[in-house]
């Protein structure tokens, strides 16, 4: 309202609060408004909190938690209902898939029936075909793994019916990875994966474009200047941006120690819901064991021999194991780049844990010094970038992430391969980068010849810095969006 703008409140006892608006500002990052004159209460609207403290000067906190993030993928999912007849919208649990699936229903008119609902689960597995027969309209089916018997079906309904955009279905396991259940849909739904939020999301910015990089036409220091404000990478920062993670509800707290409460938590929960209700998991106390060890060793190549003696389990076990935990988005895996796409699927890939949030809480990190202490930080920092560009490639489909390494040792963090050619990334956490450091990305540049299009060293300065030929250092903080 504008200023002597007369107010009046219900405080959640029901009391009248009457005051004039006497500004509104910023304080501990929430917006705040003060009203003069009131007394103190709680009012609830809106889905909103509001508190309403201080006798003299009320102060109303709007702690707006449903206030609705655009995910980046939107576009992608509103193109996939357009062409496909089934779209399969998965990702790991409290990622925003429901609040997400809820908009893209009020956009497109669309039903949402969640199968989290004891008796909507029971309807439809009692009678699956009959079930979907009942939906007059597009339909988004929520928590689809619920009821397996809705697969069969649905190919059946659109085997008979094929026009796009009649299925949403979501779920926190990539189905399709079951046997079962590719066979019934393999050729008839759009795949889309939802990741946490990316750091542009949480803060409301467009996400730097990754396959911009690999047009020589683009200039990097561009890029650096439409983010508006790169901003130098130290210890608060990294609190701000890194330990948070991009889990919606954990990533909005203050506190360390309640992120920490808030993923034990969610720990149990999956651990229920999407490994002892839907698979065969002989040790549960082992799986727990074998997610802090994986967890805390993200970025590291994946030695599944080391894990199944760390752990305590058979080889073949910690494999299925280890598996499941992709295929519920827990971790996800990086392979290494070869120009022979039959030596990338047998080379051993790289795990990253999915939410470098999730990394620091079971690993007991509270701040960075924590995470200093215990010699974690270049890890820790290459987990959250291999996060990012995750969340970027899947949610605008523009490349596909590998990392490079050499028989003689040469490395480099990643390497995005897009239509335009590949860009490879060094994750640096220093403010200053030394061209000692260049060994690997020259030998991919070699390596790669023609396809390699640009090298970017992402480090903790602020300027875009060129190196060499095709090389340029860019500030790490360009990943908070333009």
């Amino acid at each position: 309202g504008a200023p002597s703008c007369s107010l009046q409140l219900t405080t959640g006892g029901g009391a009248r609060v009457n005051g004039i608006y006497a500004g509104s500002g910023m304080h501990r990052g929430r917006i705040v408004y003060a009203i003069q004159g009131a007394g103190a209460g709680v009012v609830d609207a809106g889905g909103c909190r509001r508190e309403l403290i201080d006798i003299t000067l009320c102060w109303i906190y709007i702690q707006c938690m449903n206030k609705y993030v655009e995910r980046l993928i939107t576009p992608l999912l509103q193109e996939a209902l357009d062409n496909f007849r089934i779209v399969s919208l998965t990702g790991a649990r409290q990622t925003g898939k429901t609040t997400l699936a809820k908009q893209i229903c009020a956009r497109r008119g669309m039903r949402y029936v969640s199968l989290e609902d004891a008796v909507v689960r029971t309807q439809a597995a009692a009678d699956p075909d009959g079930w979907l027969a009942g939906f007059h309209e597009p339909v988004a089916i929520d928590e689809v793994q619920q009821v397996p018997e809705l697969f069969g079906a649905l190919k059946r309904r659109v085997d008979t019916d094929r026009r796009p955009g009649q299925y949403l279905i979501t779920g926190s396991a990539l189905w399709l990875s079951m046997k079962a259940v590719g066979e019934s849909l393999a050729g008839r739904v759009g795949l889309l994966e939802l990741w946490p939020f990316s750091l542009a999301e949480r803060l409301g910015r467009r996400p730097p474009d990754i396959a911009r990089l690999a047009d020589a036409k683009v200039d990097p220091a561009r890029m650096a200047a439409e983010a508006g404000g790169v901003e130098e990478i130290d210890r608060e920062w990294l609190e701000r941006m890194v330990l948070p993670g991009g889990y919606p509800e954990p990533c909005g707290f203050k506190s360390a120690r309640q992120r920490r409460v808030w993923f034990e938590s969610y720990l149990n929960t999956y651990l229920q819901r999407d490994v002892l209700d839907l698979v065969r998991i002989e040790h549960a106390d082992l799986y727990v064991r074998m997610i802090r060890l994986l967890a805390v060793r993200s970025g590291q190549l994946l030695n599944l021999n080391a894990v199944a003696r760390d752990v305590g389990l058979p080889q073949p076990t910690a494999r299925r194991y280890a598996q499941w935990l992709v295929t519920t988005y827990q971790r996800f895996e990086v392979a290494p780049y070869s120009t022979n796409v039959g030596k990338r699927l047998v080379r051993t890939p790289k795990s990253y844990w999915s939410d470098a949030g999730m990394v620091a809480a079971l690993a007991g990190w509270r701040s960075w010094a924590d995470v200093e202490s215990a010699g974690a930080d270049g890890a820790l920092i290459e987990t959250w970038v291999a996060g990012e560009l995750r969340k970027w490639a899947a949610g605008t489909q523009g490349g596909t992430i590998y990392f490079w390494r050499s028989h003689h040792g040469g490395e480099v963090d990643f390497l995005v391969e897009t239509d335009q050619g590949i860009v490879g990334i060094e994750v640096k956490a220093g403010r200053r980068v030394d061209t000692r450091d260049l060994r690997g990305m020259r030998e991919c540049r070699a390596a790669l010849g023609r396809r390699f299009r640009r090298g970017i060293v992402l480090y903790g300065g602020t300027e875009v810095l060129p190196l060499e030929r095709e090389v340029v250092a860019v500030p790490l903080s360009i990943l908070a969006g333009l």
